[in-house]
C-alpha cells in the first residue's frame, strides 16, 4: 500500500463528524453538534442557529467519536506489538523498516485520543444542566516540566469525569 493511499485513508478516518445522531420519540432523527443543555432541553447547533430539543423527546443519542476511538485503539494495540517485535531489528533493517514499525502507534494514539475527546465533549455538553455534579471535560496541554524534571517537553492530559 503506497503512502498516498495510507494518508488518504487516514484523512477519511479523521474527517469523521463531530455531530451526534439524536433519535427522538415521534419526530425525525437529527444529526447535529450538541452545544449545551439545561434541566429541560439540550441545545444543538443547526444552520439556523441554536435549536432546543426537549430532553423528554429524546429516545437515544449516538455521540460522535466512537469509531475513531476504536480504530485508534486497535492501531495503538497493533503498534505496541509491532514495536516490541520490530524495534530490535531497526538497526539492521534500516530507516524504512523502522518507520513501518512505529507508524501504526504514531497514527493510532492521536486518532484514539481525538475520538475519545470528541465523544467526551459531546456527552459533557449534553449533560450540562442535567446534573451539575456530573460533567466530563478533557484537556490536553503542553507542559514544560514532567515528573519533576525541568525543561522536559511533554503533554499533560487532565480531565474531570
Amino acid at each position: 500500500m503506497s503512502f498516498k493511499w495510507f494518508f488518504l485513508c487516514l484523512a477519511f478516518l479523521t474527517g469523521c463528524s463531530t455531530s451526534a445522531n439524536i433519535t427522538r420519540h415521534n419526530a425525525p432523527e437529527i444529526s447535529a453538534k450538541i452545544v449545551g443543555g439545561d434541566g429541560e432541553n439540550i441545545y444543538v447547533e443547526s444552520p439556523t442557529g441554536r435549536q432546543p430539543i426537549r430532553r423528554s423527546d429524546i429516545a437515544d443519542v449516538d455521540h460522535p467519536g466512537d469509531a475513531a476511538a476504536v480504530i485508534g485503539g486497535v492501531l495503538t494495540g497493533y503498534g505496541a506489538v509491532n514495536i516490541v517485535m520490530g524495534a530490535p531489528k531497526c538497526e539492521s533493517e534500516g530507516a524504512a523498516f523502522c518507520t513501518g514499525v512505529f507508524a501504526p502507534a504514531a497514527i493510532g494514539i492521536p486518532l484514539m485520543l481525538w475520538g475519545t475527546i470528541v465523544k467526551m465533549n459531546s456527552v459533557s455538553a449534553m449533560n450540562e444542566g442535567a446534573d451539575p455534579g456530573r460533567s466530563a471535560r478533557v484537556l490536553v496541554l503542553p507542559t514544560h516540566q514532567f515528573a519533576g524534571q525541568p525543561k522536559t517537553p511533554g503533554v499533560s492530559v487532565v480531565g474531570t469525569f
